[in-house]
């Protein structure tokens, strides 16, 4: 089953994308213009999984150089992608499934969204790439930021603050439990991954 999972959880995701995008093409007239934009974010993650991963890749080889790991298995990449699709089915799944009845959860994927369009373009920086472009940052830009503009529009009226609190803390644990358990695929400590993320992002301390 481990096995399995590993190879097979891209076209898992990639088979939920479609679903969703199917069940749009066929009742878009009749969905609100706030779960239209919640579909089109979940299309927009599994293009953007593809551009990072092999359309053309180089994302985890990115990182996985940049936090240190050198020496790793395809099968613990694979289970670490693995990770990420789990928490892409609470960063956009869910939401779009029961945004009618719980609003605010509309505030995750737009968070996720806006995360995704600044970190990439960071991430030009952070790995000093020869080119304006880091692997993810096409679709980050053109499909995942106009999706999350599009649904601070059209489902997160109403949710007050209270509401954009409750999607953060939300978004804060689900990112926070991927990322252990991304890194635990090639063992890492999870104690250690604060001071891995803030030395990706800032370099480290002199």
């Amino acid at each position: 089953m481990r096995e399995l999972w590993a190879k097979s959880n891209i076209w898992m995701l990639t088979a939920a994308g479609a679903a969703v995008a199917m069940y749009m093409a066929l009742n878009l007239g009749a969905m609100p213009a706030g779960q239209r934009a919640l579909g089109f974010f979940v299309v927009a993650i599994t293009l953007h999984e593809w551009e990072e991963g092999h359309f053309p890749g180089g994302f985890y080889e990115l990182m996985t150089k940049k936090f240190g790991v050198e020496d790793y298995t395809r099968e613990q990449a694979d289970l670490s992608h693995g990770a990420v699709v789990v928490a892409i089915a609470f960063f956009a799944f869910v939401p779009f499934l029961l945004w009618e009845r719980i609003p605010w959860l509309a505030g995750i994927p737009a968070i996720l969204g806006f995360f995704e369009a600044v970190i990439h373009i960071m991430g030009i920086k952070i790995h000093n790439l020869p080119h304006p472009y880091s692997p993810g940052m096409a679709t980050a830009l053109l499909c995942l930021l106009p999706s999350s503009v599009a649904i601070v529009m059209f489902a997160t009226p109403g949710i007050g603050a209270g509401g954009w609190a409750l999607a953060t803390v939300c978004y804060l644990a689900i990112f926070a439990c991927m990322e252990v358990m991304v890194w635990g695929a090639f063992g890492i400590d999870p104690h250690t991954i604060p001071s891995l993320i803030r030395r990706t992002i800032t370099g480290p301390r002199c």
